[in-house]
This record gives structure tokens, sequence and C-alpha cells, in this order.
């Protein structure tokens, strides 16, 4: 075995037989020391301390020297400290030499204490001794307990958590994850250990969040750090659900780590879109009720125009009925009579007429699959007297949609718009009517055209107006088109005009609910 040079030796101070005067600054080191220093012989005797060691074991040096050093510990290190000297010189294994280890240190007093002892072996010219360097770790033990319950706490707090808490180093791999997380995802912990964050993602968030993390370790920009985002979150079945996902960072011991918190947003998607639905549903019916208020408004003058002419009429012919009776003059009698018999007639007419449209959309009947053409022909039927005088020439277009909503009140409508065709193409040779489909904005659209007078542009969005009539001479009561208008609409459908002008003639344009069996 090699020995140490000999001026190790004045390193322990004047209580060794070699150290000599010249030691002291060596002595003064050691005594200025925060460790207890203390050499022994072969045999475990203390030959020297320090006044560290002193202080540790609260006794003065004679009290140490000459004792051996397994007095200043306690069972079992007191028996096993002889029994590893002893090996360790019968055999050569350093099983302790060299090696510190945590052993229970006695005071003088008989106070027991942790410290952290370890045993050199050093030469003094032909002499083996061996050096043990002391340290009390009372207050380390403590501070080791703190922080395993801190960290203990802690762990239970995070397992505990409602969000999934992931760790991942700077390649995106899983150092940890609590057990919110196991059960959001469906894997286990040794499942996700070591695998990249990603896996937990569908594509195409999971080639981004690959390409997020490269981006900020090489240029430093955090797009994703400190933000949250909503992602599609993919479990080990393969199913997907909407979280939200928000990564910081920190740098324990200079290594870069990122921490994931992850919270389920199934339920807040779902209330969005209820909310979003409420909000759409909501706007729909304030849209409803808008237009009708303006319908009443319109349908206030309508009857208080419509109905005041008759009674005008009325009242002005009474008055003459009047004044020629009392004059004795009763030739014109029956003319007075007959027109108000007449402004009667109108009247009640506009009485029936407003009654029936106030009842549509408020009567609803039954609604059933229906095939447009069996509707068209049943009121070809209905008019059939009127296109015959009329000398009109009617086309059905093959393939009518089935459609699907109340019967009679789709043969009123279908029946209106007809008969309004046969009106405004009096004075048309060679007459025309069809009724067809076409496709627009995705949607089959029903249709009745003719080839009458046709409607100028700016009269177009008034003519579903209730009472409107914009040829006076042509008889009506104004109240057909806006009767076809209301039917359409309280199956959800619109309606519309579409004319070139005068001599152009004028398709009337409806969209219906297919038949729930129909791909239309």
């Amino acid at each position: 075995m090699t020995q140490p040079d000999e001026s190790f030796d004045s390193h322990f101070g004047t209580h060794h037989p070699s150290l000599t005067e010249t030691d002291a600054p060596a002595r003064i080191a050691l005594d200025a020391s925060l460790a207890a220093v203390i050499t022994i012989n072969e045999q475990g005797v203390i030959e020297s301390v320090n006044a560290a060691a002193n202080r540790l074991f609260g006794s003065g040096e004679a009290d140490m020297v000459g004792q051996h050093l397994r007095n200043l510990m306690t069972s079992p290190d007191r028996e096993n400290c002889a029994e590893y000297l002893a090996k360790y010189l019968a055999t050569g294994r350093k099983n302790f030499i060299g090696r510190g280890r945590e052993v229970m240190g006695q005071r003088l007093d008989g106070t027991i204490f942790s410290m952290l002892l370890s045993v050199n072996e050093v030469w003094l010219g032909e002499q083996r001794k061996f050096t043990a360097v002391a340290c009390d770790i009372t207050n380390l033990g403590k501070a080791i307990g703190k922080l395993e319950e801190s960290e203990s706490r802690s762990r239970a707090i995070l397992q505990s958590a409602a969000d999934a808490v992931i760790t991942i180093d700077e390649r995106g791999e899983i150092e940890s994850l609590n057990a919110t997380a196991e059960n959001l995802f469906g894997y286990s912990h040794n499942e996700l250990i070591g695998q990249n964050i990603s896996l937990l993602m569908p594509s195409p968030y999971r080639e981004d969040h690959d390409n997020y993390i490269n981006a900020y370790l090489r240029t430093g920009q955090r797009k994703i750090l400190g933000i949250s985002r909503d992602v599609v979150g993919c479990r080990k079945d393969g199913t997907t659900f909407p979280m939200e996902l928000a990564v910081s960072e920190a740098k324990p011991g200079g290594q870069r780590h990122f921490t994931a918190i992850i919270r389920d947003i199934t339920s807040r998607k779902a209330a969005e879109r209820q909310l979003k639905y409420f909000a759409s549903q909501l706007q729909e019916r304030n849209l409803e009720l808008s237009r009708s208020n303006e319908e009443l408004e319109r349908f206030t003058y309508a009857v208080s125009h419509d109905l005041k002419s008759p009674l005008v009429t009325i009242k002005g012919f009474v008055g003459r009925l009047q004044r020629h009776v009392e004059a004795g003059e009763f030739n014109e009698i029956e003319d007075y009579l007959s027109r108000i018999s007449n402004a009667a007639d109108r009247m009640g007419s506009l009485l029936d007429n407003l009654l029936t449209y106030s009842r549509v959309g408020r009567v609803v009947n039954p609604h059933e699959d229906i095939p447009l053409a069996d509707l068209a022909r049943e009121v070809i039927e209905l008019c059939d007297i009127s296109i015959q005088d009329r000398g009109m020439q009617v086309t059905l277009n093959e393939q009518l949609p089935v459609i699907r909503g109340d019967r009679f009140r789709l043969v009123e409508l279908l029946q209106n718009l007809v008969e309004n065709s046969v009106k405004f193409t009096k004075d048309v040779p060679n007459p025309q009517l069809e009724i067809g489909t076409f496709t627009k904005w995705q949607q089959t659209v029903c249709y009745v055209r003719d080839n009458g007078i046709g409607i100028e542009q700016p009269q177009q969005q008034h003519i579903f107006n209730l009472f409107e009539q914009l040829n006076r001479e042509v008889p009506g009561s104004g109240i057909g088109l806006a009767m076809a208008k209301r039917i359409v609409e309280s199956h959800g459908g619109r309606i519309w005009v579409e004319s070139d002008g005068i001599g152009s003639g004028c398709t009337m344009c409806f969209t219906l609910p297919a038949a729930e069996n129909s791909s239309s």
C-alpha cells in the first residue's frame, strides 16, 4: 500500500506525538473548521480532536482523547464501528473507509443527535492512522423531513386536482402525470411515461404541438406558453373530446421542463352550443315578432282603409236615399239600394277573407307527406272552368317532389297562385301556365309560372301585402297573395316573385319542407 508523505502529520496539531511547534498554523486551521475532525489509531482510540469536535460532542479535548471512537455513538452504530474497523484491518476491504454514512451520535451529556460520519485512512511515517470527520445533520434531517412532507402534500394535491397535470421535457416526452390525467385519457401511468405528449392529441393538433415546441426552442417566441388554447384530445380508445390546454415552463436545476394543465371542456362546449342555439332561437323569435308587428300594422291599416271604403259608400247612399225619400223622389231609390247592398256584400267578403287570413298559422291541421303533382292536379280541376274560359294551356313538370305540410292550406296556396295567373293573362294571346321545380341554394324551389302581364321591379316587394291591388281593373280582394305568403311562412318556407317587368310574365316561387323520407 502506498504511504502518504510524512508532512501529513502536521495537520493534526500538538496533541499527536509527531506534531511540532511549526505545525501551529495547521492546528489553527483545523480548529477554525466547522466540521469535527478526529484522528484515531488502528484500535479506534481517539488521539486528537479539533475545536469543532469539542463543540459537537459538548466535551473538552481531554475528555475525548484516549476514548474509543465508538463511545461517541449509540447502538447499533457503536458495535458496528469496532467491527468495521477490525474487518478492514484483517481483510483490507473498504466497506466504510472513504465513505460517508449517517449514524446516531451521543454527546457527553447523553443527548443523541444525527451526524454524518466519514472515515479516511492516512499514514504518518510508518504509522497507520484514521481521520474521522463528523457533521451534525439534525437540522438537515428536519429540513429533509419538511421537504419530504411538502413534496408529499404537493403530490397529494396534484393527484386530487380536478384538472389533468402532465410534465414533459423539452423533447415533449412525458415525465409525470396525475391520476386525473390517467382517468381522462384512459392510459395507466406506466403506459404514458416516456411517451410524447402528442400521443394524447389527434391530427392535426398532434403535428402542431410538436411544431410549437420546436419553434419555441429554436426562436424563443412564446406562441403557446402562458396562454390557454382550445384543442382536441384523443383517448386510448380513439375517441376525441374538446379540451383546454395551458402550458407553462420551468427550469429546475437549469434543465427546461414544461407543465401541461388540461381540462375536459365537453360540458362547456355543449353549453356553448346550446347557448348559441337559444340565442339563434331568440333572434328568430325577435325577427318573427318584428314581422308580426309589421304585419299587424299593415293589417290595421288595410282593415281601416278597405273596410272604411264600403262604409263610406253605404253612408253616402243612405244619406242620398234619405233626402230623396223626404223629397218624394223615388226613381233613384232602387239604384241606391243596389249600391248599398253591393257595398255591404264587399264588406262581408272582406270580413270573411280577414277571418280566413287570421286562421292561417293559428289553426293547424296535421301535416302529412303529399305528392306535389297530386296537389297540382287537384287545384287545376278546381280552377278548370276559369282555365277553360281563358283557353289556357297548363303544363305540369315531370317528377314533382313529395312535400310535407297541411294539405288543406297547401291546396289554398296553389289555388291562390293559379287563380292569380288566370286573372293576369286576360288579354294575353295563347296564355300559358306551368307548375314545376328548380334547385336554388341547395334547396328545391316550387314555382307557378305564367306569361301574363308581368310586374315591374319596384312593385314586386308590395304584391304580398294585405289588400294590395296593383291593378284595380282586375277584380279581386287583394288578399290572395297575402294569404299565400302566410301559408308558406307558417310551413317554415319563403315566397317571392320573379319577373322581368311589364309584358314578360311572372314566376311565383316558394319553398316548402320536403317529405320526411325524401332527400330533397
